[in-house]
């Protein structure tokens, strides 16, 4: 520390303190995030295989139908609930079933694949006891005789009379294929390629409870979920959407109006100024002329299908009315472009920012190396499908699962409005309809960014 001396001008005379950081108190301990801790690793295959579990789910209140009919044969209260579900690799078999106990194989329908169910011992003693007229008395954990493996036969064969009904379409309906001796039998029967699907439901049969437990190979998940392309899955996409309606009215997008397609090259698109004309292959409706027409209703890449619509004049402003859902149609340009080309449509789908005029990779790099020529000058070359939109309504997820024949959606758009030209769904011109030689296309107003 010092001081300043009489001497010194005004305002010099100031106190001065001279501090060491390397003595300054280290900062506090930095936030770290917090991590989980012995979490379960879960394989990709694994999760898909756990995917295909809906497609064995029964319907609701099929469960409850089984339990009503054990109780039946029993005369007393019985639950039947689903505590977990476990994917774990066949060689892990003997940690989820029991020996001794009681072992079903299952055969779904026709399949070349078995499943097993285990009824835990006691369990399985407390259900032939109470069956034969018995109290469901406990008795020492020995293994069932062929007798009562025939009683516990019965009564798994009564279940599959209630469950299998309750079965989606297309699901194999099991049936009962016999009864095995211990695990090293099971094991031989299943197999140990693949994971395997562990299915654990808690069971009570009035005092008496325990656990049945479901192995389930994933050859046999495979043949019971249906194709891509199945009324079943379209059916249960729609039950998945009314069911989470209130969550999907957060989701927003554009429903597109397209009502013509042109083919340009990357590189014209990027070339693409004000005053040029980009000539169109058809036209639906002719909105320049004010007259009706049609047009296809997409949303997103549109590449899972499109709404075909009349667009008419109403009352100086054009409306779009439904006429069919078409799911999977490959007439979408983008789709035309991939029948075409086959991977050609990937390279499609990455390529240009037409805001940029250059490829996504090279966005933020120094001006000299976009200039150099490399392998993405290529790009310029490949073929992108150019959309021309009538008109874009904003929509919900929510709104879009409404959407039915009949249905119409007001365009806000009037006769001779321009019209907007997109890629992909990402707008990159606006323009004007006008006739050039004999040949329909779209003058630039204006460019997007």
């Amino acid at each position: 520390m010092s001081m300043g001396g009489p001497d010194e001008e005004p305002g010099v005379n100031e106190r001065t303190m001279l501090v060491d950081l390397r003595k300054l108190r280290p900062p506090e301990k930095a936030w770290r995030p917090f991590t989980f801790q012995n979490l379960e690793k879960v394989s990709r295959e694994q999760g898909l295989l756990a995917e295909r579990l809906r497609w064995l789910q029964p319907a609701e209140g099929t469960l409850a139908a089984v339990a009503a009919r054990l109780k039946a044969l029993f005369d007393v209260e019985v639950r039947l609930s689903v505590e977990s579900v476990q994917v774990r690799p066949m060689a892990e078999l003997r940690r989820f079933l029991g020996d001794p106990a009681f072992l079903a194989v299952l055969a779904p329908g026709a399949l070349k694949g078995r499943a097993v169910m285990e009824v835990e011992l006691a369990l399985a003693h407390a259900t032939v006891d109470l069956l034969l007229g018995g109290a469901g008395e406990t008795v020492g954990l020995r293994p069932l005789t062929d007798i009562e493996e025939g009683v516990m036969g019965y009564v798994i064969l009564e279940a599959l009379k209630v469950l299998s009904p309750g079965l989606q379409p297309g699901v194999p309906r099991p049936r009962l294929d016999g009864m095995s001796r211990g695990v090293d039998e099971v094991s031989a029967r299943l197999g140990e390629d693949g994971p395997m699907l562990a299915v654990h439901l808690q069971a009570s049969l009035g005092a008496h409870s325990g656990m049945i437990r479901f192995v389930v190979p994933s050859a046999v998940l495979a043949a019971a979920e249906p194709t891509v392309e199945s009324e079943q899955r379209r059916t249960q996409a729609r039950a998945d959407w009314a069911a989470h309606a209130r969550r999907l009215s957060t989701l927003r997008d554009w429903l597109r109006a397209e009502i013509g397609v042109a083919e340009i090259s990357g590189q014209d698109l990027a070339s693409l100024r004000v005053k040029d004309v980009l000539l169109v292959d058809a036209l639906s409706a002719r909105p320049d002329r004010g007259e009706n027409g049609t047009a296809e209703l997409r949303l997103g890449s549109g590449r899972a299908g499109y709404m075909a619509a009349e667009v008419i004049l109403e009352d100086g402003q054009y409306q779009a009315r439904i006429t069919d859902v078409i799911l999977g149609e490959p007439g979408h340009p983008r789709a035309v472009v991939e029948a075409e080309g086959g991977a050609q449509g990937e390279e499609d789908e990455e390529f240009t920012n037409p805001e940029l005029d250059m490829p996504p990779e090279l966005e933020g790099a120094a001006l000299d190396d976009v200039n150099k020529p490399e392998g993405s000058d290529l790009l310029g070359d490949v073929p992108l499908q150019v959309a021309v939109e009538l008109a874009r309504v904003p929509v919900t997820a929510e709104q879009v699962v409404g959407l039915r024949s009949g249905q119409v959606i007001e365009l806000h758009r009037g006769p001779g409005e321009p019209v907007e030209l997109s890629v992909n769904g990402k707008v990159v011109a606006r323009g004007e309809l006008v006739e050039m030689e004999g040949q329909l296309g779209v003058r630039i107003l204006s460019l997007a960014g």
